[in-house]
């Protein structure tokens, strides 16, 4: 179905294969660099964390030393005795040193969870956001007791109060060194789970690439086969009928433009050759005729000096010879015994005296036949209805006995009226019934038809009879040709039925599918009237 689509849906189809192809290739590389992205901004935030938690760090030891140094201040004042002023100094200097550190760890932790809420799910491959999130609300837990516990200067402080925040201190370095163990154990569990990743994402650009691969081999094996191919079938066919091979035929067989485009080419192909096929076999009609003419008029030449030279001689010949006939028969008829020759010599005379006659007659009906087709007068034309003309000449040649026997049947739907001279085109008429009526057998059939078309007369004259091979088709109207084994056709009714047409300015044809399949004489005649000059000049 797909190669009998338009070329249209192929190349969308291409595209879209295409657009796959790039799809497929854009979301592995970006795939890869998102992700190699993500691990970087992972990278980024714990490094960023690193110095928060360090700070964190100190800020916890700075407490811790400043509650040991009061407290050894304390101890020392007991045993070896109170000096007010330095002790004094000394605590109060502590004390600040615990709220500085104290303000401190407070905002470095305010500012780490706030870090940590902006990060994204994304920005979570080393630490577990639910642990280090429980793990910060025990921080600002123990933070919150280490400042409730806090409410005076710590020299202050009552010794349970003391030793309370001391412990409360100690919980808070607990849990901040905790923060950095744990994105240490993180940070060696990430490089499982991310070896794990790497692989999945060199087995996805490996899919990726297999599967783009797939789709180009696809889309050139499609380019190929149903545009390349048929171009190149296009390109040969083209080629070979420029080379003059125009029996070649273009047979695509996409259903698209291009097959379309094959099929105007083999239409072209076939006007063509039909075009040369009708020129050529014009050019072999119009030189035939034109060796007919040549061979005609040498013809008409001969047979006028012919006609001249020997008519006079076989004339006498014949009134000897019936004048020596009758002289015989006056011999042989005669009562007296005065006979001076014998009985059976004067038939064996009379006998060779008759086939004389018969070959003088024969000749001097060669010799008018002979002056009739070399005769070259102008043609008289008058409006001649052709069937009726046709029904006369059946209506005669149905009289005669020697075909008797055989039917003929009358085509004539239309009355055909045309500008002929009626004496010479029911010669023509007569010819071709009389040479039909002839290859026929005893119950055989002639069908006589005149019809019009156009500017055109035709009358075909058709029988079931015994045909013509086709080197008699070509040679049926030159002079004096005839297949006849009785010696007595001369060769010259069709020669002169074809010069008679082509004084009219018509074309007869004769047409047989070979012997024992009958034939099919046809002349066809202009139906507007031939002026004279035209006429003169066709006789000429």
């Amino acid at each position: 179905m797909l190669a009998r689509s338009p070329i249209r849906t192929k190349l969308l189809l291409a595209l879209a294969i295409l657009t796959a192809i790039i799809s497929t290739l854009a979301f592995s590389g970006f795939w890869g660099l998102y992700r190699y992205r993500s691990l970087a901004n992972n990278i980024n935030h714990r490094a960023a964390e690193i110095p928060q938690i360090n700070a964190l760090l100190r800020s916890v030891e700075t407490m811790r030393d400043s509650c040991r140094r009061i407290e050894d201040d304390s101890f020392n004042s007991f045993k070896i005795g109170p000096d007010p002023i330095l002790s004094e100094s000394i605590q109060r200097s502590e004390s600040d040193r615990f709220d500085d550190a104290l303000q401190e760890f407070g905002s470095v932790l305010a500012r780490y969870q706030v870090s940590l809420a902006a990060s994204s799910s994304e920005d979570n491959l080393f630490l577990d956001p639910e642990q280090q999130q429980r793990l910060l609300n025990r921080i600002d837990k123990a933070l919150q007791c280490v400042r409730s516990t806090q409410r005076r200067q710590l020299h202050d402080l009552e010794a349970i109060e003391f030793a309370t925040l001391q412990l409360d201190l100690d919980a808070l370095a607990d849990y901040t060194q905790q923060l950095p163990s744990m994105l240490q154990r993180r940070m060696a569990g990430v490089r499982d789970q991310v070896r794990g990743q790497y692989r999945t994402w060199i087995t996805l650009a490996w899919s990726c690439t297999v599967l783009a691969l797939v789709m180009l081999g696809v889309l050139l094996w499609l380019f190929k086969t149903l545009i390349m191919q048929p171009f190149q079938n296009l390109l040969e066919g083209c080629r070979l009928v420029a080379c003059g091979h125009f029996d070649h035929t273009i047979e695509l067989g996409t259903g698209d433009e291009l097959d379309e485009l094959g099929q105007a080419m083999n239409g072209m192909t076939e006007r063509f050759r039909s075009t040369r096929d009708g020129l050529n076999s014009q050019v072999r009609q119009r030189t035939r005729e034109v060796i007919q003419r040549e061979q005609l008029a040498s013809v008409g030449f001969l047979a006028a000096g012919v006609a001249h030279e020997i008519n006079n001689p076989l004339a006498s010949i014949a009134w000897s010879a019936e004048a020596l006939e009758s002289r015989l028969h006056d011999v042989l008829h005669s009562t007296t015994d005065e006979c001076t020759i014998m009985r059976e010599e004067a038939e064996a005379l009379k006998k060779n005296l008759t086939r004389i006659q018969d070959e003088a007659f024969r000749c001097k009906g060669i010799t008018e036949r002979l002056l009739d087709f070399s005769r070259m007068s102008n043609v008289t034309v008058a409006p001649t209805d052709l069937g009726e003309l046709v029904s006369e000449v059946v209506s005669m040649v149905g009289t005669l006995g020697q075909y008797r026997c055989k039917s003929i049947r009358i085509e004539c739907p239309e009355t055909v009226i045309a500008e002929i001279n009626a004496q010479e085109i029911r010669q023509v008429i007569l010819n071709l019934l009389t040479n039909a009526l002839e290859s026929v057998p005893s119950d055989g059939l002639v069908i006589a038809k005149v019809e019009a078309t156009n500017s055109q007369a035709s009358v075909s004259v058709t029988d079931n009879g015994c045909g013509m091979s086709d080197e008699v088709c070509e040679n049926l109207f030159e002079p004096f040709f005839t297949r006849r084994q009785d010696g007595r056709g001369t060769g010259l009714g069709l020669s002169i039925t074809h010069r008679i047409i082509s004084k009219h300015g018509g074309v007869i044809t004769a047409h047989s599918d070979g012997e024992g399949h009958g034939s099919r004489l046809e002349f066809s005649l202009p139906i507007n009237t031939m002026e004279p000059n035209h006429v003169a000049s066709q006789v000429a």
